[in-house]
């Protein structure tokens, strides 16, 4: 079980009408040492009872205001060493926490460190998942040249080999300049503002991956969208269409300018290197939608959105394994997930997960009876 504490960490959460899970994230980081930044964009601050349970590490503000506009806030206050974001109803692993930190304070010459994922569940009592991002690798240049590091990440224009930066753990300085430059304007589609991220934080410097399980991302909830973070045109479109031309113009000349300031690379080569690349990654997105996979997953999503719920429930408790896999469907009982992950080289401590499984149903089991 972990033995340090994790204070030189600040984990950015910005909530959002859903205190249930804010009090989940409250009652797992107590007495770990991790500072926690909560900027409440709800509709309604946090219940008063919820305020007194915060301790010294908690940092709680009621920001009835935009999500761009409370990551770039945090990005001004944050103090300690080391900073990652988290979403409100997402955990993080301790132990891999603590191993990014330790191989973060042991090679100077890294940004940040981004470890292995589960994606989970809660479903009739139990708690499901699978491993998520497990393409994800260092690349082969990582320490070398900074634009060159930012066209590996993009092979082809496809990203989904690079570290995933969005959830990584990084030095302050680096994390507070992707982060406020990164969503610092308004986009027409909420996808560009983590393509921004992506072009920033591997100019920067290397990120390694690290083969601890860290990032638990949750698919209790439905993923978010608003006016702000809009998911509903895709890269492809709105890095191709004349009508978010100006948008796209925006996009480079925005990362072109940091990039600079932060003088990654001689200011010519710079623009130059942007625009390849996003030239590449829209060509790619705008072609991905057209794939037979993806258009068997659209089938796929049409029959379950006009499937009753319980029958739904019913395939899957009696889902065979070929069936699963006919259907995309990866969710396994917890402990199988984490065999699984172990058979692919994701190290944790078993102890520490058995006792997160625990937590979490125990959550699942008080929310239902409440």
């Amino acid at each position: 079980m972990l033995t340090k504490s994790l204070s030189d960490l600040t984990l950015v959460i910005p909530a959002y009408n859903r205190p249930a899970y804010l009090e989940r994230q409250i009652d797992y980081w107590a007495g770990s040492g991790v500072q926690l930044c909560i900027l409440d964009g709800s509709k309604n601050p946090a219940p008063p009872e919820l305020v007194a349970k915060m301790g010294a590490d908690v940092h709680y503000e009621y920001m009835p205001i935009g999500f761009n506009e409370r990551l770039v806030h945090a990005s001004s206050i944050v103090k300690t060493k080391y900073v990652a974001l988290l979403g409100d109803d997402e955990l993080y692993v301790k132990q891999g926490l603590q191993d990014c930190l330790d191989l973060l304070d042991n090679d100077q010459n890294l940004i940040g460190c981004v470890g292995r994922t589960l994606f989970f569940f809660h479903r009739d009592g139990e708690i499901l998942g699978h491993q998520a991002y497990e393409k994800s690798r260092d690349l082969e240049g990582m320490y070398g040249d900074n634009l060159n590091r930012l066209k590996e990440s993009f092979p082809g224009g496809d990203p989904s080999t690079a570290p995933y930066l969005l959830y990584g753990v990084f030095r302050r300085e680096q994390w507070s300049t992707m982060f406020s430059s990164a969503y610092g304007r308004h986009y027409s589609s909420g996808y560009v503002y983590e393509l921004a991220l992506l072009f920033i934080g591997a100019c920067l410097g290397p990120t390694k991956m690290v083969d601890s399980l860290v990032w638990l991302r949750s698919g209790e909830n439905p993923a978010m969208s608003s006016a702000a973070v809009n998911r509903k045109i895709g890269t492809g479109e709105w890095g191709t269409s004349p009508e978010f031309a100006s948008e796209y113009e925006d996009f480079i000349q925005r990362t072109t300018g940091v990039l600079k300031q932060c003088g990654v690379a001689p200011s010519e080569n710079i623009e130059r290197a942007v625009r390849e690349v996003a030239e590449q990654f829209f060509a790619y997105s705008l072609h991905k939608p057209h794939r037979p996979i993806a258009y068997w997953h659209r089938l796929l999503g049409f029959v379950a959105r006009n499937t009753p719920q319980w029958v739904k429930n019913l395939l899957k408790r009696n889902m065979t394994k070929s069936l699963g896999t006919l259907l995309d469907y990866k969710g396994v009982p917890f402990s199988e997930a984490l065999i699984q992950l172990r058979q692919n080289g994701v190290v944790f401590n078993q102890e520490e997960l058995n006792t997160l499984r625990a937590f979490l149903l125990e959550f699942h089991s008080r929310v239902e009876k409440n």
